[in-house]
């Protein structure tokens, strides 16, 4: 019988479809060139169609299903009651009774409330936050702290912990966070007789896209620019993980974008929110620049020829 395959699937938030020099050259002469190789060595899907919004985006990724079919039309905000519905099938949910090990490092965005965590839809752990969002207003002094103003920490069956109020100054960590807990992740399981689902969501490039401070001023680009070349810097990070851990040749990597860029241009340089290469629209928008989204994907010695 062949070994059921590990599955690495990382998402970013908010990135178009001319970020990454693999796609339409990329911006400002700020190339990926790990997410680039990653293209070269799988399929780089050019008509990868998504929802107009995160939250609807993610609820078809983890069902399967028009998000509509799920209840969600459109983004949550942060807080809101609702959700994916606890009996919905997931993705985790199914790999789980297949054997695998699940888990969530980053952004859920699909409700904060009990019973519509991470841990109660599958996942066997996560640590994350539900939207970056909250970073304009979590740890002002006039404003309330509440769970969902936190990075949180869970485990299936258990009350989640919070962690650190996801402020402007987390939004600079949380994605070395992500990755620090990914890579670590990647060792301790990639020799284990399960497989593991592994979903690393990203905060960039939702704005405020603010990049850690290792990476301050490293583009020509801005603070986009540097935030761009961190969240290279972390897909390889992730990547050279599945290596050394010797399981990329039985490991499916995805790396795909939830939706287009957010609609700042008018209070923002254009740099800070992405690109959408060719295509007209943004976030909202049923325009290709905010549906057509980049979508890597690689599966070392298997067919992946676009359909």
């Amino acid at each position: 019988m062949t070994k059921k395959p590990n599955i690495v699937f990382i998402l970013t938030d908010n990135v178009g479809y001319g970020v990454p020099s693999s796609y339409n050259h990329g911006i400002l002469g700020t190339p990926t060139a790990r997410i680039d190789k990653l293209a070269a060595e799988g399929l780089r899907l050019t008509n990868f169609n998504v929802e107009n919004q995160c939250t609807p985006s993610r609820a078809a990724l983890m069902t399967g299903r028009l998000p509509i079919r799920s209840g969600i039309g459109k983004a949550i905000a942060a807080g809101a009651p609702g959700g994916l519905h606890p009996w919905e099938i997931t993705i985790p949910k199914m790999l789980g009774e297949a054997g695998y090990r699940t888990t969530l490092f980053g952004k859920w965005h699909l409700g904060a409330g009990e019973g519509r965590l991470p841990t109660d839809q599958g996942f066997d752990e996560w640590f994350g936050f539900e939207t970056t969002d909250i970073v304009y207003w979590a740890g002002k002094p006039d404003m309330p702290v509440k769970d969902v103003h936190f990075i949180r920490e869970a485990r299936k069956g258990e009350r989640p912990r919070n962690l650190r109020v996801y402020d402007e100054d987390m939004r600079r960590q949380i994605d070395r966070m992500v990755t620090d807990r990914a890579v670590d992740y990647i060792a301790s399981n990639g020799g284990r007789d399960r497989p593991f689902f592994l979903y690393a969501s990203f905060a960039f490039a939702h704005h405020p896209a603010l990049a850690h401070p290792d990476f301050k001023g490293t583009s020509v680009a801005g603070e986009f620019g540097d935030s761009l070349l961190e969240h290279d810097h972390n897909v390889g990070r992730i990547l050279d993980a599945v290596a050394d851990a010797d399981i990329a040749e039985n490991t499916i990597v995805v790396w795909a974008s939830d939706n287009g860029p957010s609609p700042l241009a008018t209070v923002t340089p254009w740099w800070t929110i992405g690109d959408t290469g060719p295509w007209r629209g943004e976030i909202g928008t049923v325009l290709e620049g905010n549906i057509r989204t980049p979508c890597v994907i690689r599966w070392p010695g298997k067919s992946l020829a676009a359909g």
